[in-house]
């Protein structure tokens, strides 16, 4: 009788099978720039997150852009000025809408710096583009008005993106929002190269526990404090593989996810590309958003109703320009 051994070329498909899932993940950061847009002038034309945050939390089913506008061809246009809009809902991130959008200036302001809005509403009922507790991604473009928009049209592109999630009716959805929307803030200024004033360290798994602090039970000194939320037979961490399930039956956007020698926040899952859109703090020493294919092999905890503070969901306070937009090192 004799025994079987496999040979060199059936060893090398074992290991390779053993390691296919990592090999042909996809790991990337998302683009900072629109590739069509990304020849255009950039503009000294900022999203200003510290009113948009208190703003945005109020509105379900509309996206406000809160601009602070600095920039001279801007400022001293004699044309009205119209946003390009380029808006991604990132569970469906190959998909884009582009509209175009009268920016509102508020002229009366100092004649060097001022402050201007565009509102992305639903102008189809019937298939709406802006949906409660979603997460979506935002480029802008401006253009003096004209009966058509193009490279001669287009003054230059908003420093960007501007990433943002809706708000919705229950204590989970406003609390859901009110983090990722602390997240994105930090990382916004982060690219812009400024400092906002929170103090974390850089650290993946200190970065979640700073985000989520203020919104869950049992937190300690404004931190996150997991042991608390997951571990238990009901609250039980998933595995990736549940990923695709969360994401189609509820929110996802907040949950945590801890990978080897690694920990990140999950912002969305596109169920056609199998892609996650996740917030990284500390992703090669940055705060990056990242595109990943699903692993099998993370632990995922799903924050439910019971995790979440009794009282009411902070708000962001609103805190002066001049102190939030200190460049790092002036």
């Amino acid at each position: 009788m004799f025994r079987c051994f496999p040979g060199p070329c059936v060893l090398l498909l074992m290991l390779f099978l053993d390691f296919s899932e990592d090999a042909w993940a996809l790991k990337k950061r998302a683009p900072n720039v629109d590739a069509v847009s990304a020849h255009y002038k950039p503009l000294c034309v900022y999203h200003n997150y510290n009113w948009t945050s208190v703003e945005q939390a109020k509105l379900q089913d509309k996206i406000r852009l809160i601009l602070t506008i600095r920039d001279d061809d801007v400022l001293h246009s004699t044309q009205p000025i119209i946003a390009e809009v380029k808006l991604t809902d990132i569970s469906d991130y190959e998909t884009i809408h582009i509209r175009y959008l009268p920016v509102t200036i508020d002229y009366a302001a100092n004649t060097n710096e001022t402050s201007g809005f565009v509102e992305i509403t639903n102008d189809d009922e019937f298939r709406p583009l802006i949906e409660l507790s979603k997460v979506y991604r935002v480029f802008v473009n401006l253009h003096r008005k004209s009966d058509v928009y193009d490279e001669k049209s287009v003054i230059g592109r908003v420093c960007g993106p501007y990433y943002v999630a809706t708000s919705g009716g229950t204590k989970m959805e406003r609390a859901r929002q009110g983090i990722v929307m602390r997240t994105f803030k930090e990382f916004y200024y982060r690219n812009c190269g400024w400092r906002s004033g929170e103090k974390y360290p850089m650290d993946c798994y200190a970065y979640y526990l700073w985000a989520t602090g203020p919104y869950t039970v049992g937190a300690e000194d404004g931190r996150t404090k997991l042991r608390a939320l997951f571990g238990f037979e009901k609250t039980k961490y998933h595995t990736g593989k549940d990923i695709a399930e969360l994401g189609g039956c509820g929110l996802i956007h907040a949950d945590y996810v801890r990978k080897p020698g690694h920990s990140f926040m999950l912002l969305s899952y596109d169920e056609r590309q199998q892609h996650v859109w996740t917030m990284e703090g500390n992703y090669n020493h940055r705060i990056e958003i990242v595109i990943r294919s699903v692993r099998s092999d993370w632990k995922v905890g799903h924050l439910l109703e019971e995790h979440i503070r009794l009282d009411e969901v902070p708000v962001e306070s609103i805190q002066a320009d001049e102190e939030r937009m200190i460049k790092t090192g002036s």
